[in-house]
């Protein structure tokens, strides 16, 4: 071996090794990766937290609203059902009232102890809101009974106050885990199923 073989051979040995790139293990300990992780599970408990208020601020208001409306639909059947004529449409219009005042007593119950809801404390755009829906019905029997058509304005006011609140009271009932809830609104439900066809059929000539 001449001098210049053996210098090389000094050489290769003190190289330091080769290191490989782009294997698995140099992309799972790159700090870049760690970091895009964490901001990745930040962001989902973001989204999640963000879901479970938003799902409670929805079901609070949706009870608000219903509450609301089944209150000022109360006050419309006290003020026009003596004024009806029909002897069974003055039977169902009571029949109904009660089955709203419970409705509303038992979303009232609930949004007490989940919410600590205090009746004539929602919000003013609420209440303005639910005000103007039961003064347009308000207006719509008046309107109705000094033309002579109360019964059959009623009958068809009610038809659809019944099944915009079975609709509520569905949307309610599968957004709550609460099965004391979910029970008083199943009852509600069927009763007003019942009452819902006979007031979409309720004919003037037919029942007096």
């Amino acid at each position: 071996m001449d001098s210049q073989d053996y210098l090389d051979q000094i050489s290769r040995a003190a190289r330091p090794p080769k290191q490989k790139k782009g294997g698995l293990g140099d992309i799972l300990s790159s700090k870049w990766l760690k970091w895009g992780l964490a901001a990745f599970g930040l962001l989902i408990a973001i989204i999640v937290l963000g879901s479970m208020l938003g799902n409670k601020e929805d079901l609070q208001e949706k009870c608000i609203d219903l509450k609301l409306r089944l209150d000022g639909t109360s006050e419309a059947i006290t003020e026009y059902q003596g004024s009806i004529k029909s002897s069974l449409l003055r039977s169902l219009s009571a029949s109904l009232k009660g089955v709203f005042t419970n409705t509303s007593s038992s979303l009232n119950t609930f949004m007490a102890a989940k919410y600590g809801y205090e009746a004539g404390r929602e919000k003013d755009t609420v209440k303005e809101a639910a005000e103007l829906q039961r003064d347009e019905l308000m207006n719509e029997l008046f309107e109705a009974k000094i033309n002579g058509l109360l019964d059959r304005v009623f009958a068809h006011k009610m038809a659809f106050e019944i099944f915009s609140t079975m609709s509520d009271v569905t949307s309610i009932a599968n957004a709550s885990d609460d099965q004391t809830l979910k029970s008083a609104l199943a009852t509600s439900y069927d009763s007003l199923n019942n009452l819902y066809a006979q007031f979409n059929d309720f004919s003037e000539t037919k029942a007096k």
